[in-house]
């Protein structure tokens, strides 16, 4: 008993003589890789550089300046290798995306990602799962209130045993960029038969708004189902817990997220995807829409043809 308290106020001790020092060493700033390819989808891959942690003031007045734009991004699927294009997209946050209309994901293939970049080189490889459907989606009011929704999906849970999933919430008309969901890191042993499986909303930080993780009344909404493999899982299952305690003061988040890329942060993630659209809270609104409808235009054609009924 006497050991672990010697321990425990030796550390704390240690950690008050920390205080009167420098509070960190400035960091060198490291390349940000946040790629994906779905199952019949394109690459699409985002490249940003770090904000080094410093005791020095920093203006960031503008994201812009940590946006890689010029970089030599490649992907390659074991029989051929395509370079792909940097564009503006307004669509995607931040709105520079690197893709290609030269190569599709199928299911089963290995994909591999090289990115160079000034003194930055970066590769990564993941597998595109099969996909796994959405068999079921319902929208239910919250308690207690009006205009909050809880949506939930239902899947073959058969088939989810030794599978992984992520779900991504994608939010608005012009937007293409795909979120984590709160709490949406699956592991499939975990299901029981018949479970209904929750879809909260991203919890982005630093926004400035009050969270919750349910959502509005008019919301259009975009929901994906990822079957991933054991590696993108583990990528983002550690995202997802260091998210969740990065509101605690009392749990910060300790431990680095692990990642597939080897020479930055980030991820490549391959993902046999199933992606349903809504329109939150309309209760004129074909139920059959919400389990089948797959483009979001076809939602809002259903949408004007319910109002006339």
């Amino acid at each position: 008993m006497k050991t672990t308290l010697y321990t425990i106020l030796l550390a704390i001790t240690a950690m008050l003589v920390a205080c009167d020092a420098d509070y960190t060493t400035e960091a060198k700033s490291e390349l940000v890789v946040e790629g994906w390819i779905d199952e019949g989808g394109y690459p699409v891959v985002i490249l940003t550089r770090s904000l080094t942690i410093s005791d020095k003031y920093q203006q960031v007045d503008s994201l812009s300046q940590y946006l890689i734009r010029w970089a030599k991004v490649s992907v390659s699927d074991g029989e051929r290798t395509v370079v792909l294009t940097g564009k503006f997209d307004s669509r995607y946050f931040p709105p520079y995306v690197y893709t290609t209309g030269n190569m599709r994901g199928e299911a089963g293939k290995t994909y591999t990602l090289d990115v160079e970049y000034r003194d930055f080189h970066a590769t990564a490889t993941t597998t595109i799962p099969e996909t796994h459907r959405i068999k079921n989606l319902t929208i239910k009011p919250c308690a207690d209130s009006y205009t909050l929704y809880q949506v939930k999906i239902n899947i073959d849970t058969e088939r989810a045993n030794g599978a992984y999933y992520q779900l991504f919430t994608c939010e608005g008309k012009d937007n293409r960029l795909f979120v984590a969901s709160y709490l949406g890191s699956i592991d499939g042993k975990s299901l029981k038969k018949g479970i209904d499986i929750p879809v909260y909303r991203s919890h982005q930080l630093a926004t400035g708004k009050k969270y919750t993780p349910y959502f509005r009344q008019h919301d259009t909404l975009a929901i994906k189902l990822a079957h991933i493999d054991a590696n993108s899982y583990t990528f983002w299952s550690d995202y997802s817990r260091n998210l969740t305690l990065s509101d605690n003061m009392f749990m910060a988040p300790t431990h680095n997220i692990r990642s597939n890329v080897k020479g930055a942060m980030g991820y490549w993630c391959g993902m046999g995807a199933d992606v349903k659209y809504v329109v939150i809270g309309e209760p004129r609104f074909p139920t059959w829409l919400l389990n089948d409808s797959t483009s979001y235009g076809i939602v809002l054609a259903a949408k004007r043809a319910a109002k006339s009924l």
